[in-house]
């Protein structure tokens, strides 16, 4: 019998292969309206901006194509060598080695990050983050909606995903480690395709969603809650 892997060690084994991520370091057009819209209101040009986490690249080709001053990093080496041979700053994957160097950035972003950490870790990780903005920094992250059950199906769809976030509890760690909260609500989507049949189905859609969690607040007297199956929270350092 083999003996039990107790340290994690081989969970990300293989992972960009089973994500898919070909290291291409460029954007769909889909995507990029997605992270238009999900930085909608902050300017991103001439800001020196950090993503934990770039997998596939495909923020940081966005950032860097509105004129942000980028840079990221990885745990997977395959990826960090893309990234170098497409000309992208990197970053060693520690944070408190980070922080400690003196790195400062206006914007950092993580996405589908902050679920792989376990929660101590978690909490040291953004104490560092908060660390290494500048004063009034920005947060952004997105992560699986933990409060709405079809947030579920990103949770438990891999198995390096260790702690589930939902909007209150990002509030609870905003303030364990010197933040505001700025926002925290459904990720933003976007039609498949920009034509006219697409972008009514989409608004329809999107109506449809938007009564339905105000019935369920009505309902059960919690508030309205989001209830898309990702949350994205914008955060920002506290004075």
């Amino acid at each position: 019998m083999e003996k039990p892997v107790a340290d994690g060690a081989n969970l990300y084994g293989g992972y960009a292969e089973w994500k898919q991520w070909d290291g291409d370091f460029s954007t769909s057009d889909r995507d990029a309206r997605c992270f238009a819209a999900e930085f909608g209101g902050i300017p991103l040009a001439g800001k020196r901006l950090l993503e934990i986490g770039f997998g596939n690249g495909g923020f940081l080709a966005w950032a860097k194509a509105q004129g942000a001053i980028v840079a990221g990093t990885e745990i997977d080496e395959t990826m960090l060598a893309r990234a170098r041979e497409k000309g992208f700053a990197v970053l060693p994957p520690a944070l408190d080695a980070l922080a400690a160097g003196g790195a400062r950035f206006d914007v950092i972003v993580a996405f589908d990050v902050f679920e792989h950490w376990e929660k101590p870790t978690l909490i040291a990780n953004l104490k560092y983050i908060a660390a290494a903005l500048e004063r009034h920094g920005l947060l952004l992250a997105r992560f699986p909606n933990g409060h709405s059950p079809f947030g579920r199906v990103h949770q438990h769809g891999d198995i390096t995903h260790c702690t589930a976030l939902s909007r209150s509890s990002i509030g609870q760690l905003a303030r364990l480690t010197g933040f505001d909260v700025v926002r925290v609500d459904n990720a933003q989507r976007v039609p498949a395709r920009r034509d006219p049949w697409s972008l009514l189905k989409h608004r329809w859609r999107r109506l449809r969603c938007d009564h339905i969690e105000r019935r369920i607040a009505k309902l059960y007297g919690t508030g309205r809650l989001p209830l898309d199956p990702n949350l994205t929270a914008v955060l920002r350092k506290s004075d």
